[in-house]
């Protein structure tokens, strides 16, 4: 007699499709063929669960340490101390634009993993797999790792060395300061998803001085490039069928390696305390030109020198004042001097400062007795450039407005709202996003409604001129492992 599949089940074989993408393909077919071969509960021994004979065989043998020199596991959870993930199903429409080239509906597949692993001499470990790709489009599939890393901690330092993804983000909508991780740009045009980049990072601790509490210097050596992923065939998203990734020209040698050196800390003053960051930064940027080569649409890559500064400041009311103390300001500021690669088909792009300003207050108890409400304005400036590559940069003269209200019910409802302005170009763009614990049905299980607005201005001056409009609701279903 078979065994209904648990959460854990599920996960172990969501694990598998993600080292596998045969596996993982074939598990949308015929997902229960997965469990085919679990021992049954009563065949266990001493009357363990499934949960537990799968941790003892599975993830014991991905945390275990099979060298001669160490010794074995305690326990059959072996190196594994926690695990989390999810599963999604969510099936989107666009509106607009409908019966032609492009595709007119999606339903998106998304599962991820998290698994913490601590091994003896001060290691840990830390993977995180993941698959994502539309049922309705083969091209459109993702099952690399966003995270497969090993760190070593020290007293004062620790190392790193892997893949991983780093968010040095402060702001909401738009991150000039974060250099280091490419965007899927295939994913979600509005905000892509970072994806992992493989490398070391040396992380060092400083002693507080005075006012800067807890500095840290944080250097970073990614020797190997990855191309940025795009849209492709007949994705809304994509620049269309003249459009040839694979023809674009990439660097080689030593250029391909980035190299970034970071100093955050946190600033106690009377006035304010802040969370700054510093950072200097040379290497390939990871989101390319476009040049018309022959009939050929093609990614031209580039490097950069990237300096910038960072900062989230929150106001004392015995200094501020009452008023100041309810808000919280931040900025990002990068200056870029871009260069092109040896033998690449453009010349040096124009430098130029990109700046995100903005501000957030909380509002509480506004209907209820635990309720909030946060309001954010921001603006996304860049100054500097004219050529044909600061087209393809949004957010160049953008007023962003947020509101996102929390009632901090049993079903954690959440409501967002946000609206983008181009002054330059009168594009307008808006998101609605609503999110609610399904608890009658599962306590895990939630329920998220995406509506994405789009109004391009249609004169050819908009990143998003280059796409029909995609204005699109989407509906998801998200099981928490």
């Amino acid at each position: 007699m078979g065994v209904l599949p648990t959460k854990l089940t599920i996960g172990a074989a969501l694990l598998g499709g993600a080292l596998s993408p045969a596996l993982a393909q074939d598990g949308l077919d015929d997902f229960e063929s997965l469990f085919d071969d679990l021992v049954p509960t009563e065949e266990l021994e001493d009357g363990g669960s499934q949960d537990d004979f799968l941790l003892d065989d599975l993830l014991g043998e991905i945390g275990a340490d099979t060298s001669s020199e160490a010794p074995p596991p305690s326990g059959g959870l072996g190196a594994l101390r926690d695990w989390k993930g999810f599963v999604e199903l969510r099936p989107r429409v666009y509106f607009d634009d409908r019966s032609g080239p492009r595709q007119d509906e999606q339903f998106l597949v998304e599962a991820e993993l998290e698994l913490d692993f601590r091994f003896e001499n001060q290691w840990s470990g830390y993977f995180r797999p993941r698959v994502f790709l539309d049922a309705f489009d083969g091209e459109l599939e993702r099952f690399e790792p966003y995270e497969a890393y090993a760190t070593w901690a020290g007293d004062d330092m620790d190392v790193r060395l892997g893949q991983f993804v780093e968010n040095w983000g402060i702001v909401d909508t738009f991150n000039p300061i974060d250099v280091v991780n490419r965007r899927d740009l295939a994913t979600d045009f509005l905000d892509p998803t970072r994806l992992g980049e493989l490398g070391g990072r040396v992380r060092w601790f400083g002693e507080d001085s005075g006012a800067l509490l807890e500095p840290t210097w944080s250097l970073y050596v990614l020797p190997a490039w990855r191309e940025t992923e795009f849209a492709v065939g007949e994705q809304r998203f994509s620049f269309g069928p003249a459009f040839d990734a694979d023809a674009g020209f990439e660097p080689s040698g030593s250029e391909r390696a980035l190299y970034a050196l970071r100093y955050a800390a946190v600033l106690e003053t009377g006035p304010v305390n802040a969370d700054i960051q510093a950072l200097v930064a040379r290497g390939p940027e990871r989101q390319p030109s476009l040049i018309l080569q022959g009939s050929d649409l093609i990614p031209v890559y580039f490097g950069a020198a990237t300096v910038g500064l960072g900062f989230r400041a929150v106001p004392n009311q015995d200094v501020a004042g009452q008023f100041l103390s309810t808000l919280t300001l931040k900025a990002e500021v990068v200056h870029k001097t871009p260069y092109a690669f040896d033998d690449s088909p453009i010349v040096d792009p124009d430098d130029y400062l990109a700046y995100v300003l903005g501000v957030d207050r909380q509002f509480f108890g506004l209907w209820s007795d635990q309720d909030q409400l946060t309001m954010t304005v921001e603006y996304a400036g860049e100054d500097g450039a004219n050529d044909i590559n600061a087209t393809f940069r949004p957010f160049r003269n953008d007023l962003i407005l947020r509101g996102l209200y929390e009632p901090n019910d049993f079903a954690r409802t959440s409501l967002e709202l946000r609206g983008i302005y181009d002054f330059d170009t009168d594009e307008t763009l808006g998101e609605f996003i609503f999110e609610r614990q399904l608890r009658s049905i599962d306590e895990d299980l939630k329920l998220s409604v995406q509506f994405q607005w789009f109004d391009p201005p249609g004169t050819g001056e908009s990143l998003f001129d280059f796409f029909p409009n995609n204005t699109s609701l989407a509906v998801g279903l998200r099981w928490d492992l």
